[in-house]
């Protein structure tokens, strides 16, 4: 790049070459920690890769592909309310499911995150994570309940991000953030934490040593949401001016920009697949991206209202959940663009959801103060809550278990 050349005028107002400012570099230069980490992780997304696409491979070999989909349909359409359960004294704004184990975290406005078990929504551990109101909390890739050791991680509009044990004791505090921290995401390992902030910036950290790696700034909007890719090869990010981007994690460089909203992207994540993307926001839509073909493949024209969460079911992302302010939260195919099944028993605006592998069992939560489990109702299987014969009589009776 040839030096700016920087020109004075003399006494006499002829231009004059005196001074020659050093060459300028129009990027940040990361951390030496940084480019170690990047030059690990286009080793391990290679090997990752492999192995996915080895297993996926095996799996088409030894099961019907067609009957696989049919059973994650099949489910998603026999959801049922179990159990409900007033989850804290003020609204719940995000939970957090465990990929190992049953473990539920959940957040508040007033700063407060429990853990409770997945299976009976019953607390186990509660603290008081911040002095003002939580963003967004998630379980730790490898926490296993019952398992000392780090359990989860919590943002909040203080503009710090928390690291905590499974007793509720603070293992790392993230300090970095102008503004209040929008949503928080495990890396896929475990090892590195990401923040998105209302200071227009997202930021990487080293879990362990609450090390700053990496500050992208230079944003025109707010950055919301964010979700890593199962090979961790790459991240997106959804910003409030509807823009999507597509970030490679082992060179740091913008790959894609994901555009077509026309209002703020609240919510994306990536399914299992490792090229599916899903992003919603406040234009009430939900849209599925392919990166092989780096296009808009569908539009789901999901609620009523704005969608505060979108998730794919964590085995194969075959189903998809989006939550609304509309009060209910919906179940869609990803391969047929079909609804599933509608479940609507809060009283408000849902705030978040969660859903399990083959998409048999669901958790949300909303503004009603209120945590609610969702199983899928086989026949001739009637979930715990209702093995009562009263209550099973009268939800066969009805055919509207949703309405308990």
């Amino acid at each position: 790049m040839e030096p700016r050349v920087a020109y004075e005028r003399d006494d006499n107002g002829t231009m004059d070459v005196d001074r020659t400012d050093p060459p300028e570099n129009f990027y940040a230069i990361g951390c030496d920690d940084l480019g170690r980490t990047r030059r690990k992780r286009a080793v391990e997304s290679l090997r990752r890769a492999t192995q996915r696409i080895e297993c996926e491979t095996d799996e088409r070999r030894r099961t019907d592909e067609r009957n696989a989909r049919a059973l994650f349909e099949q489910n998603a359409r026999r959801l049922v309310l179990e159990r409900s359960e007033a989850a804290h004294r003020r609204p719940v704004v995000r939970c957090s499911s465990s990929t190992v184990g049953d473990t539920v975290a959940t957040c508040i406005w007033d700063g407060t995150c429990r853990l409770r078990d997945r299976n009976n929504l019953q607390g186990k551990t509660t603290f008081a994570a911040h002095e003002v109101r939580c963003a967004d909390v998630r379980i730790h890739p490898s926490y296993c309940a019952g398992v000392d050791g780090p359990c989860a991680a919590t943002g909040s509009s203080d503009g710090t991000a928390k690291r905590w044990d499974n007793r509720g004791g603070n293992l790392a505090t993230y300090k970095g953030h102008a503004d209040r921290v929008a949503r928080i995401a495990f890396h896929p390992y475990g090892d590195h934490l990401a923040t998105t902030s209302f200071d227009r910036t997202r930021r990487l950290w080293d879990v362990e040593t609450a090390a700053e790696l990496l500050l992208q700034e230079g944003l025109s909007r707010a950055v919301y949401a964010l979700a890593f890719q199962c090979d961790v090869s790459w991240s997106v990010s959804g910003r409030l001016d509807a823009v999507g981007w597509v970030w490679d994690l082992r060179t740091g460089r913008h790959i894609h920009t994901l555009t077509g909203h026309i209002k703020p992207i609240l919510a994306v994540d990536v399914a299992e697949d490792g090229y599916t993307v899903a992003t919603a926001g406040e234009d009430h839509t939900c849209r599925l991206w392919d990166l092989r073909q780096r296009r808009c493949i569908y539009t789901l024209p999901a609620h009523s209202s704005l969608i505060s969460a979108a998730c794919f079911e964590t085995k194969q992302g075959e189903t998809l959940l989006t939550a609304s302010f509309d009060g209910t939260s919906r179940l869609w195919s990803t391969s047929t663009y079909t609804r599933l099944n509608t479940l609507e028993t809060h009283n408000g605006e849902v705030a978040t959801g969660a859903v399990a592998a083959e998409a048999a069992l669901v958790v949300s939560a909303g503004f009603d103060k209120s945590l609610k489990r969702w199983c899928a109702d086989r026949e001739g299987e009637w979930p715990n809550a209702l093995r009562c014969p009263v209550l099973a009589w009268v939800a066969r009776r009805g055919n509207r278990t949703q309405r308990f």
